[in-house]
């Protein structure tokens, strides 16, 4: 009985592992802009600036071979104005999520203290994207 657990526990650990790669294997490193958007991955995570936003995105990033993806990281709502010396910055938990298609990726941007959806870009590979500063 331990011998057939062992089996299963092992051919579903070889299954999970084909279903999920990480960004590096993907070719999706680098930058990724739009309208309203301009991310830059990397092998530790990645960075985000959106209009009158910033986000980081943590090392737990991973593309299913479909291109579909998912991460955690923080959202940093900005405000208008300079930021001040001292000046606490707001930290939210959030989820990124979407798809890849070629070069176009889709990505949500989803509190997860809230359920709240902050937006959904379109980005495209190698390009900048175009943010609206804080006024």
């Amino acid at each position: 009985m331990k011998g057939r657990r062992l089996c299963c526990l092992v051919i579903v650990s070889v299954v999970l592992a084909a279903c999920n790669t990480n960004v590096e294997s993907m070719d999706v490193l680098g930058p990724w802009g739009g309208p309203h958007a301009a991310m830059v991955l990397t092998t530790t995570g990645g960075t985000l600036e959106y209009d009158c936003a910033a986000g980081t995105i943590s090392n737990d990033w991973t593309v299913t071979p479909d291109g579909i993806f998912a991460a955690t990281g923080q959202h940093m709502p900005g405000h208008g104005g300079p930021v001040r010396i001292g000046e606490d910055t707001v930290r939210r938990p959030a989820r990124y999520q979407g798809s890849i298609h070629g070069s176009i990726m889709t990505l949500t941007v989803v509190l997860t203290d809230s359920a709240t959806v902050v937006g959904v870009f379109s980005l495209t590979r190698g390009r900048t994207g175009s943010v609206f500063r804080c006024l």
